[in-house]
Parts: structure tokens; sequence; C-alpha cells
């Protein structure tokens, strides 16, 4: 028994299960048959009519035979719908009024047909249309007809990317290319938007009207393919229409400019490819390039794109007078920096433009090097190699209290800044309080571990001078000679105590001399005053060793060999220190690592991102030895693990290191699919390094 609903004011007729599928199908006789009313009243929950219906459907599915050419030619069967020209026709001659009746979104049928494709439905309706007693009239008022959010037919399929559809109603009225919907955009912008790359080719090639080119906000159909990272639609846009490369948006940014922000270096290499002069162009609100938006979002290897393209542009400043190195010193790590731009033996070119302007000064007289000393992000001398701030320092780089105060002015601004959504680097949302505390706390932490180490040196000191004149084994009265002077073990005793003396006491008297040292040569001295303490401790457990074994040997060897064995569990201890407490890759140079989350600054986070995150990774692995990651359940869930190995496998890495920032328990269960799925990976002469955080 069928169900009806009839509304007393409207009398609509809901459709039920079985007139939907009908509908749905194109079988009139079901149709027909179980209802008898005006079709313009039946209708679903959302005010679809039997048209409305049949035009998404995209007609009755109907089996295919075919033979596939792999598992044993079984013949296997597939659903392909088949459209009735002879059912639309029976719906319109009952009632034609369903034509240009709207549904509750205000959509026609033939913007449902434009949104799902079918192109031989949008024909029909529009030949019905033609033949309407007022055809041309109906036609234009039925291509032209808008649903709430003042879509037309041909926005709905150029946005689903229905190349055949937007070419058949292009052909009706080109002039629908111009029309733009609620939110300022034209059917060719969401083509763009959309990633559409031959649709965008096949209208661009249809039309050449202006007006079909722009998009809310003064932007254009490139800024809306670069913001999409559609990099195919981009290389298009950008190679037939050249002059949208330099067209700003009513903020005066150019899609090179939103590129640089977003870090989607390929898209803006398509850019530089076809028009390098972008890269001098400035925004109105604060005068900033695109190298000026790469830098504050720390992207670095499109910052050296762009000055590859375009090594004029390094200088360019803002409006406050910045230039790239004031927003680089602030979101990149101090030896990326370094490495980047500053490092002369590989890039001596490059690193003499970026040298000369460290000390440039904005409008406040603030340079990169004075941002380069604030608070948390200040630079970390142990990050440079030795002696090179003190070659670029002096005297005028200083912080006074005013400089501070106007540095942390200039990046509270820049950290509540948004382009496109998109907030900037978050070391630019800093606390100068917090950093002063932070300061302050670090300088007394560093303070107190300074005085305990000086002690240990002089401790390690004083135990050796007392050593090198009670030597094992005694004087001869009559020369005063060591009597065990011929002995093996008793000459390794005196040489390693020896260095032991010597090394702590240096240590001794670098502590002494760091005291009156700049602030920036500090953390340097330290180091290699922890670095001789380190070797004074291992010769000294040598030279006991050796003096025990020197002694008791000629009495009881098995003694001395005993000896000399509790010596040696000194050094496993350390190891085993070191391992629980001390990250296990500390020695290896941290240029040659690169983390996880720069591959991602690389992509963006929309469809496609697990592609574009395994090329990067591949492509930025080719040059490193050594690969550190650090997982998340974010990057966990968005890479399956068989691709993520295997691109870690393809590359040129060595040592891959691996530190967890997932739970142990979700993260071996992570790897054991991995191996599972993956036995090639036991195949890699590389070692796997795991640390849980």
């Amino acid at each position: 028994m069928n169900y009806q609903q009839v509304n007393e004011i409207d009398t609509i007729t809901f459709m039920d299960g079985a007139l939907f599928k009908a509908a749905k199908d194109g079988d009139t006789e079901v149709l027909f048959k179980e209802y008898k009313g005006g079709l313009d009243q039946l209708v679903d929950g959302q005010q679809n009519t039997a048209l409305h219906v049949y035009s998404a459907a995209g007609g009755r599915k109907v089996i295919t035979k075919f033979v596939r050419l792999f598992h044993r030619f079984v013949p296997r069967t597939r659903l392909k719908r088949e459209v009735s020209i002879s059912y639309l026709e029976q719906l319109l001659e009952s009632c034609s009024s369903l034509l240009l009746q709207a549904n509750a979104q205000g959509e026609i049928p033939l913007h449902v047909a434009a949104r799902h494709g079918h192109a031989d439905i949008v024909k029909f309706l529009i030949k019905r249309s033609k033949e309407q007693r007022h055809g041309d009239l109906e036609l234009e008022q039925m291509v032209r007809m808008r649903n709430k959010d003042q879509n037309t037919a041909l926005h709905m399929a150029a946005e689903n990317g229905h190349l055949h559809v937007s070419l058949i109603l292009l052909k009706e009225d080109p002039s629908l290319l111009s029309s733009v919907n609620a939110g300022g955009e034209t059917p060719l912008y969401l083509a763009a938007r959309s990633r559409r790359d031959d649709l965008v080719s096949g209208i661009l090639n249809s039309t050449t009207e202006p007006g079909a080119l722009v998009g809310p906000r003064g932007r254009t159909i490139l800024h809306a393919a670069v913001l999409a990272e559609a990099r195919g639609t981009v290389k298009i846009i950008s190679e037939r229409k050249k002059h949208l490369i330099k067209e700003g948006d009513e903020d005066g940014r150019t899609p090179l400019h939103y590129a640089a922000h977003h870090g989607y270096t390929w898209v803006a290499i398509a850019l530089l490819e076809n028009d390098t002069s972008a890269a001098y162009l400035t925004d109105k609100e604060r005068g900033m390039s695109p190298l000026h938006m790469a830098a504050w979002q720390g992207h670095t290897y499109l910052m050296k794109c762009i000055i590859d393209y375009c090594p004029g542009c390094i200088g360019i400043v803002d409006k406050r007078g910045w230039n790239f190195l004031h927003f680089t010193v602030v979101t990149l790590r101090p030896g990326e920096f370094y490495r980047c731009f500053l490092n002369k033996s590989k890039i001596p070119d490059l690193s003499k433009f970026t040298e000369s302007l460290l000390d440039i000064k904005d409008v406040d007289g603030i340079t990169p090097l004075h941002v380069s000393r604030y608070g948390s992000i200040a630079f970390k001398t142990s990050e440079y190699p030795l002696g090179f701030l003190s070659s670029i320092w002096d005297e005028n780089s200083s912080l006074n209290s005013e400089k501070k105060k106007k540095i942390d002015e200039v990046l509270k601004e820049i950290g509540d800044i948004e382009v496109a959504g998109i907030p900037v680097h978050d070391n630019f949302r800093v606390n100068i309080e917090k950093n002063d505390a932070s300061s302050s706390k670090a300088k007394e932490t560093l303070e107190r571990v300074r005085e305990t180490r000086l002690l240990v040196a002089i401790l390690i000191a004083t135990v050796t001078f007392t050593a090198a004149f009670t030597i094992p084994g005694g004087f001869k009265s009559e020369t005063g000679t060591a009597i065990l002077s011929s002995n093996s073990a008793f000459q390794v005793f005196v040489i390693t105590n020896s260095f032991s003396f010597v090394f702590s006491l240096s240590a001794v008297f670098i502590h002494y001399f760091v005291v009156y040292r700049r602030e920036f040569d500090e953390l340097n001295l330290l180091d290699m005053a922890d670095l001789l303490t380190v070797i004074a401790m291992t010769t000294m457990v040598i030279a006991f060793s050796t003096g025990l074994y020197a002694v008791l040997a000629a009495s009881s060897s098995s003694l001395a060999v005993a000896a000399c064995f509790i010596g040696i569990t000194f050094f496993l201890i350390v190891i085993l220190t070191l391992r629980i407490q001390i990250s296990p890759w500390i020695a290896f140079p941290t240029q040659n690592f690169i983390s996880c989350h720069k591959v991602l600054e690389l992509t963006s986070m929309h469809e496609g991102v697990r592609g574009h995150v395994i090329n990067n990774l591949i492509r930025m692995c080719n040059d490193l030895e050594y690969l550190m990651v650090h997982t998340s359940d974010y990057l966990l869930g968005m890479v399956s693990p068989c691709e993520f190995l295997q691109a870690v496998m393809n590359s040129g890495v060595k040592l891959f290191r691996l530190e967890v920032q997932s739970e142990p328990v979700q993260f071996m269960s992570w790897l054991r699919r991995t191996l599972k799925n993956s036995s090639r990976i036991i195949h890699k002469c590389f070692q796997v390094l795991i640390k849980f955080s």
C-alpha cells in the first residue's frame, strides 16, 4: 500500500519508495500507474520533481557484458546508465512546467543535470526549451536561471569538472562565463579552484572575455588555482594568460605572494618560469614581496627558488624597511639559517649578498642581527661554526631596552596577521616577559652547570697531579727513578695520567677565561671545556687500571686482570647512560637532517596531499645522508606506513632516525603493519634508530 501525505494548502504529494525508484529509473509504467495527479505536485523531501530525480540519476542502470584479460578470462558484468529520451518526453508532455520548476535549493532540472555531468539530458532540456512557444526567450531564461547561491547551470558544471556539459551551455549562451554567483565567483574561477585542468584549458580555448577571469576580492582565476595548489591548472593559466601572473587582488597580492605564503614551492616555480618580474612586486598593506612572505613563514626551499630565479629581489624592503633576513632570523633555526644563506664554502655568491644585508637598518634602526638576538628566538652560537658570529658582530649590534621593546611590538603585530586564513609562523607570536624570564632562568642554569663542571675538572687535575708523584711501585733509592719504568702497563699509566692532567687543567683554564669573553663565544668555549673534561675522565680511568695492573701483575696476574675489568665497567656505564639519557644521534651533523614537518610545509591540506608528501619526501631525501623524522599521530594517519618507509628506502639515506612522538603502543602497531605489508624493508642497508620522546 502506497504512502501519501497530502498537504491541505499546497496539495503536494511526497514520493514513496516505489515512486522514487520509478522516477529515478525512468519507469513510466509504474510512475503513471501508481500516481494519477499532476507531476508538478509529486516531489521528494527536497522538493525535487520526477524530472529532478531522473536528471540526477542520469538514466536507468543497464548491465553490459565484457571479458577481462586477467583472472582466466572470466566474464564480468558492469553497470551503465542509459538515458531514455522517450521517458523525458513523456514527463514534459504530461507537465511542461517541470522544465523550469525549482526544488528547495532553487535548482531547476538543468542545474541538477549539469552538476552530475549528464550531457545527454542537458542537450534534451535545451532542445525542449527551444521548442516552446517563445523558444529563444525560454532558453535564455532557463540557462541563466540561478539557485539560492546564485549559481547558474554553468557554475555547477564547471565546479564539478564536466567539460562536455560546460561547452554545451557555453555554445547556447557565451555570456554565462562572466556571470558571478553570490560569492563573486565566475564559472571559470570555480573550475580553477576545483583543480579541473582539462576544463580550464577547454574553456580558455573557447573564450577571451576578461570578465570570465575575475573572482571575489579582486582575485583572478590564477589566484584561485594557486590557493588550491593546482600546479597543472597554474601552468595552463600562466602560459595562456601570462598577464595574470602580475595581477594583484584588492590587497595588491599577486598569485606568487599566495604561493610564497602557503609554501607551494612547485606552484611558485611554475609562475616564475613564465614571468620572473612578479617576484619584484609588493603588496599594498605592508609593501611585502613574495620573498618576504616566504621568509615570514620559514619556507627555506621556496626562498632559495625565488632567489635563484630573481637574485635582484634579495634587497627589496617593506614599508618598515625590513628585508627578508629580518623575517628569516625569526622563522629559521640558526643552523638552518647559516647553512642556507651564509655558508661561504658552499654558497659563496649568495652569502656575500646576504651577509651584507645583516647590517641593513629599518626605519627604527633595527637590523636583522638585532632581531636575531631577541628573546627565545636568539641565535645560539653552538649551532654555528666556531668564530662565525665573532666575524660578523660589532658593537652597534647590541640590543638596548628601546630596541627590544620595538622588536617586541613588531613581532606581536606580525604575529596577528593572517593571509588567506593562514597565520604567519608561530615564532612571531612571542611574549617578551616570557622570553626575558626564560633567558634569566637559562643564564642561572648555565652558571650552576658551569660551576659543577669546573669543580669536576679541578678534582681530576688534583688527582692526576698527586698520582704523578706517588707513582705505582715506588722509586729506586739510589737514583730516584721509577722501579717499574720498563713495565709496559706502567708506561701506559704515565702517558694517560699526563693526558688527563693536561686536559683537565685546560678545561679549568677555559672556565676561567670564559668570564672575559663576549656572550656569543661563551657556549662554544664551554662545549670545548666539556669535551676536554670527558677526555680527562677517560684517560684517568685508563691510568687507574694500568697503574693497578703494573703493581699487581708480578704477584697475581688474575687479580691484575680483574682490576682492569673493574676499570672497564666505567665505559659500560657511560654507554648505558648515553643510551638512556642522551640522544644517540648527537654526533651526526644536524645540517644533514630533515624533519618531516618541513616536508609538510611544501604540501596543502586538501585532497591528494598524500602523494605530495611522498613525492616531496623522496625529492628532499636525495641529497641527504641522514634522515631524521619526528612522527606524530597526524602524520601516521595521513601517509601509509608502506609508502612512507618505501620512500625512505628508495632514497639515498644511509641512516634513518625515527623519533616517535606518539604513544609507543600505537607506534609499534604502526611499525608491525609496515613490516607485514612490505618485506622489502629488510633488504635496505640502513640503520633504523628509534627513540620514544
